[in-house]
């Protein structure tokens, strides 16, 4: 899919929308045809600072989920697969060509986000530079979305568009091969000076059918989750895929459509138990609406306490896929925090948003699981579309209002591709002098402005909002509750996290005669 940005909006939605269905029909695994190959999979090098800037020390270092289900699909078709994550081992790009040379891999393949184009063009570049022959794979949200901006960088050789676990056994099966190749839908490929175009690849339609992820060859010791997360040990997992809403901001849609789909119960809790006797005692769901189906939740909580497992475990949803029966066995079953989207304080701004939701709707969402026992967060987007001033104090004012236990407060970065960026121009401006940091998409140095607003105003009011929801009695109260309870590690990393965000750059700023 390329966009045409001089089409108009309505015309370019359209063409997202065209390309973003792909029937789900996909039910078998390609078995092994061709010879077995060595493949590694790379987190290229790069720092929690580039992601999340001045609160990376309350962050989390989790093993990329998508890598590790497409590891898994390999290796069951008989590759010899490694994965390695330069980020968490804090490994430069030397040691990338140590490991290229010693493990001589067929084939190098990366997740490519917007947040890590370059480090991904790098380590392309590396790999084709010491054996021209290893062939060079992304998939991902990025070059799902924007398919010929990979091929800008002459050492891509393929990408692989949205689901990938059975196209890439599929281009196994053909690699070497341009005419086989050019019968594997899913893909685009350079074959000489052409870059081939395949048609878009079905959805697998049956989630069980495919293999665990491969977790296990991560060094999951060197992972840790966010500063607010419970546990000692933590692992996050996916039991679903898709979502079926329709928010403006949301990049999903555009891998996935509209689709919905989930692992049955038993294969979730099949990979729960072998976790549980790993010694994991807390989970992080990571779906992006985890109760759209209050059947399925209900039914996998009744196994979590049928089985009598002593484990915590969060998720995200929606406040309008909740209710006080669901919440009731949540509870029950471990559930200790859920993480909403609010986004703001504005039902005129949650129209725009086409979040299908009203303020009055998140308020009650968030009492019904404070009611039943399980801490709440959420997040705000500040700088909407249309946002003025007054909207975004009354943002931070139903934060703060709202019982709420934890909340951030990132400034609206539009996600390429998305319906929001499409409308960016109507409603504001990219600024692209440098003068400011993108706070969520790091390798764009560009940062979107609504009209009527400065970037120095929205940031202000970002770490205003921040001091005023987490300086209040009962949330130091309870963030000294929960210091208390932490591995040593992530209390150290917490209260960094607190002394820096709250003292050091806050004098700084002052200092400097700096408004933020």
């Amino acid at each position: 899919m390329t966009l045409d940005l001089a089409a108009p909006a309505e015309a370019r939605k359209a063409e997202i929308a065209r390309a973003i269905k792909p029937d789900p029909t996909l039910t078998e695994l390609p078995a092994l045809l061709g010879p077995r190959r060595r493949v590694l999979l790379v987190v290229p090098p790069g720092t929690l600072e580039e992601s999340y800037g001045k609160l990376s020390a309350a962050a989390g270092e989790l093993p990329m989920l998508g890598l590790a289900f497409i590891a898994g699909s390999l290796r069951d078709q008989g590759h010899e697969v490694r994965v390695i994550d330069y980020e968490v081992n804090g490994w430069p790009m030397a040691r990338v060509e140590d490991d290229l040379r010693t493990f001589k891999p067929d084939v190098v393949g990366m997740t490519a986000y917007i947040t890590n184009m370059r480090r991904c063009a790098k380590v392309a570049e590396l790999a084709k530079r010491l054996d021209p022959a290893v062939t060079v794979v992304l998939g991902g949200p990025q070059v799902t979305i924007f398919p010929e901006e990979a091929f800008a960088c002459p050492d891509i050789d393929m990408i692989v568009l949205s689901e990938g676990e059975i196209i890439v056994r599929n281009v196994m099966n053909a690699l070497g091969d341009p005419t086989a190749l050019r019968q594997v839908k899913g893909i685009w490929f350079r074959d000489g000076g052409e870059v081939v175009r395949n048609p878009r690849e079905g959805l697998v339609d049956d989630l069980d059918i495919l293999p665990r992820p491969a977790l296990d060859l991560y060094d999951m010791d060197l992972y840790f989750p966010p500063a607010h997360i419970q546990g000692s040990r933590v692992v996050h997992l996916l039991t679903s895929r898709g979502c079926p809403f329709k928010c403006t901001f949301c990049e999903t849609k555009l891998t996935f459509g509209r689709s919905f789909r989930y692992h049955s119960t038993d294969r979730v809790l099949e990979e729960m138990a072998g976790l549980v006797a790993r010694g994991y005692d807390s989970f992080q769901f990571y779906d992006d609406i985890f109760t759209v189906n209050r059947k399925r939740v209900t039914e996998l909580c009744q196994g979590i306490i049928d089985r009598g497992w002593k484990i915590r475990w969060m998720c995200f949803t929606r406040t309008n896929c909740l209710d006080e029966d669901v919440l009731a066995i949540m509870k029950k079953a471990g559930c200790y925090l859920i993480t909403f989207g609010c986004e703001t304080g504005n039902d005129d701004l949650l129209q725009l948003l086409k979040k299908g939701l009203t303020v009055e709707q998140n308020r009650r969402g968030i009492a019904m699981a404070k009611k039943a026992g399980i801490k709440a967060c959420s997040s705000f987007m500040l700088g909407l579309p249309g946002e003025t001033r007054e909207h975004t104090e009354r943002t931070i004012a139903f934060a703060l209002e709202s019982g709420l236990d934890y909340a951030v407060f990132p400034i609206t970065e539009p996600y390429p591709g998305t319906e929001m960026w499409i409308d960016a121009a109507q409603y504001g401006t990219f600024d692209d002098s440098g003068r400011y940091a993108n706070s969520l998409l790091t390798e764009n140095a560009a940062v979107w402005v609504p009209h009527g607003r400065t970037r120095e105003e929205l940031s202000q009011m970002a770490q205003d909002a921040m001091r005023q929801f987490y300086l209040r009695p009962r949330i130091v109260l309870q963030s000294l509750m929960n210091f208390t309870r932490m591995p040593p590690s992530r209390a150290v990393r917490f209260l960094w996290a607190g002394i820096r965000f709250f003292i050091i750059d806050r004098r700084r700023r002052s200092t400097a005669g700096t408004r933020y």
